[in-house]
């Protein structure tokens, strides 16, 4: 079968050497010939003249002393100017300023709570609970009007909400897990801490059913292996909803619905040894989780 190119009856039929770009092909001594070109000696050692010996770099350091190129600045003005009429939008107002904290924090409940109610909108059966990882609220809030890009710095990254179908049992080993962190931001369901053992965990007030099912609002990012909540990582595909929502345009949703919020801690998760909150009942024996 002849190959591409010239036919083989005319391939290969010169003398010497010919160079094809970077590809060198040599011929036998003996003249021309219609086979194969002999494989040629390995060239000799780069001669030492030619030796690289050094390579000097320039290094030129980029920062602020830089000035502006007047050309790259008339060209991105416009949208710059765009960008910043859509991060000075007031979304809301805060009441008080708003922080992290454990095993409760004010942010904590306020992104927890906006998570839990947006879910509970969307979603196409019941949500019951939220949780979000503390580490993925970046900075606290002043008191004051709270602008968009108030919400791109609290919640800089993309994760969208999951809501996940959890058995009871499933339920109590995640609030273990959440006891270990020394909390975390929950919302619509309560518990103690008892060092690494979460106890008195209900589900709107109810003790938790072993044997229930409950519906979580939380992200993709842990669902999908992020963190540290292996519970999380069991979940089924039938058991998943995914709501096609970034938790920062939730957050952006609640504060337009809600307008002012105000920083509250209403003991959803504290210390078992902590003294109640004003409005809370100590639980009866009988109701307590064996440890």
């Amino acid at each position: 079968m002849q190959g591409l190119g010239r036919p083989a009856a005319n391939r290969a039929r010169s003398c010497g050497r010919h160079a094809v770009g970077l590809l060198m092909v040599a011929l036998s001594s003996a003249g021309c010939s219609d086979g194969p070109a002999e494989r040629p000696a390995p060239p000799d050692p780069m001669p030492a003249a030619f030796a690289i010996r050094e390579a000097p770099v320039v290094f030129t350091e980029v920062g602020d002393s830089l000035e502006p190129a007047a050309d790259v600045e008339a060209m991105i003005a416009p949208y710059r100017a765009q960008l910043e009429d859509q991060l000075a939008e007031v979304l809301g107002h805060a009441q008080g300023g708003f922080a992290k904290d454990d095993p409760e924090g004010t942010l904590d409940n306020l992104v927890a709570d906006a998570l839990l109610e947006v879910a509970r909108e969307m979603a196409a059966g019941p949500v019951h609970v939220s949780l979000i990882n503390e580490g993925g609220l970046r900075v606290p809030i002043a008191a004051g009007p709270i602008r968009m890009r108030h919400a791109y710095e609290l919640l800089p990254f993309e994760n969208f909400v999951t809501v996940l179908s959890l058995s009871g049992t499933q339920m109590e080993r995640l609030a273990d897990e959440i006891a270990a962190a020394n909390g975390e931001p929950i919302a619509g369901w309560t518990m103690e801490l008892d060092g690494d053992d979460a106890i008195e965990v209900r589900v709107a007030g109810e003790p938790i059913d072993p044997g229930g099912t409950y519906r979580l609002a939380t992200v993709d990012y842990l669902v999908n292996g992020g963190g540290t909540w292996s519970v999380l990582w069991e979940a089924r595909p039938e058991d998943r909803e995914d709501l096609g929502i970034l938790i920062r345009d939730v957050f952006v949703q609640y504060l337009r619905t809600h307008g002012t919020v105000t920083p509250e801690l209403d003991g959803r998760i504290r210390d078992a040894a902590d003294p109640l909150r004003p409005g809370q009942q100590a639980p009866t024996q009988r109701e307590r989780r064996e440890p």
